[in-house]
């Protein structure tokens, strides 16, 4: 399955389908000038940092990877707010065998998760399932859930998406990694 459907059935699956504006295609610059809105009441607050230039595409050889998991996995990051991505994130999640992902909370995102390889005991709001390749896992935001990897067997490899980008900023945490396959 092509990429970028994915991506977008995964955001539906979230917020619903009038999130899905990022992961269509830019719309052609127009001629009309901008229009601004009405003013609202709300409180003031500092201007987010501007966001960078979109790249519409990014290659996962040329995406900083991180160690984590006590040095039993990594997390590539894609899609991110460095990128040009500001309604969501998108990594890979790898895990080897003993690798775990300790109860957390993402009080603001949902994650959604895409299993490519391997098997994990998961836990999200207290119910306890096994997920394998080809599943896919909604986490909505404010949900406690864990990970565990299934032993023996396959590394864990899943594609996870932030809508409501961030938490991924964890990863960063750990030691980076040399950019792969020469890039």
């Amino acid at each position: 399955m092509p990429h970028r459907p994915l991506l977008a059935v995964l955001t539906a699956m979230a917020l619903g389908t009038a999130a899905l504006a990022w992961a269509r295609d830019p719309a052609p610059p127009s001629s009309e000038p901008a229009r601004s809105e009405p003013a609202r009441s709300e409180p003031a607050r500092s201007e987010p940092a501007p966001a960078a230039t979109p790249r519409y595409r990014v290659s996962t050889a040329g995406s900083p990877r991180y160690t984590i998991a006590g040095g039993r996995g990594h997390a590539t990051l894609m899609l991110n707010a460095s990128t040009g991505a500001t309604a969501a994130s998108m990594s890979v999640l790898e895990l080897d065998a003993g690798g775990e992902v300790p109860e957390h909370v993402h009080a603001t995102s949902a994650e959604l998760l895409y299993v490519q390889a391997g098997a994990a005991d998961m836990t999200v709001n207290g119910q306890g399932m096994r997920v394998s390749a080809g599943d896919a896992v909604y986490i909505p935001a404010g949900a406690k859930h864990s990970a565990r990897v299934v032993t023996p067997g396959p590394a864990f490899r899943a594609v996870q998406v932030y809508a409501g980008p961030g938490p991924e900023q964890r990863f960063t945490q750990g030691p980076r990694e040399d950019v792969r396959n020469g890039g």
